[in-house]
């Protein structure tokens, strides 16, 4: 299976999300609150990076914060950042790849992800892992949204100004992974499932 690959070193994917990417976290934070009205239990932040969406979703909640990439120097960026802003005693970090969770069957309550499932190779293998990880009424909400159409467009514009013919080469098959989605959902067979699609990014929502 091939594995999936940031096209940015650790340092500039961090500069990134802390100058430019910031404002959309804790937007998202506050709508995965609100969608999955949890504010307790474990959380995965799946393919976290630095741990943005996460560290937004602790200090909205009470949730216990698992950090999980497959890149070590992001986990340490991570761990960088929970101890800054005190939240190590609700984060632990997990060192893995999607296809293949080092975690028990049935023993999440929630599982976050943003900006990481382009990069999954195989869709029809990761969330089969998710959806095993996620305890019974558990849920996800997992995309590459920006919390509005107004910081979209904020985020977009800055990007372009950084670099007028910047783009996501792993984006491109988007489309196509995101068609696959409803037969995924129907060999799951979730209790429930949404798919968020709109001007403000792609989201799936799931209850097991």
């Amino acid at each position: 299976m091939k594995k999936e690959k940031r096209k940015t070193s650790p340092n500039g994917f961090d500069k990134i999300v802390r100058e430019i990417f910031a404002p959309i976290y804790p937007a998202i934070a506050k709508q995965i609150l609100e969608k999955t009205n949890l504010v307790e239990g474990k959380c995965l932040d799946a393919g976290c990076g630095t741990g943005a969406l996460g560290r937004a979703l602790a200090k909205y909640s009470k949730m216990e914060l698992i950090f999980f990439d497959k890149s070590q120097d992001m986990l340490e960026l991570t761990k960088k950042y929970v101890k800054e802003e005190k939240l190590e005693k609700r984060s632990s970090f997990l060192l893995g790849d999607i296809h293949k969770i080092p975690y028990e069957d049935e023993s999440l309550d929630l599982i976050i992800s943003r900006g990481s499932n382009p990069f999954w190779e195989d869709w029809e293998q990761a969330y089969k892992e998710i959806y095993r990880v996620l305890k019974k009424g558990g849920k996800t909400y997992i995309g590459c949204g920006f919390g509005s159409k107004k910081l979209y467009d904020e985020v977009m514009g800055k990007m372009k100004e950084e670099n007028p013919n910047w783009k996501h080469p792993e984006f491109e098959d988007l489309q196509t992974k995101k068609e696959s989605l409803p037969k995924i959902m129907q060999q799951l067979k979730p209790s429930k499932f949404e798919i968020i699609d709109n001007e403000s990014g792609f989201w799936l929502f799931m209850e097991k």
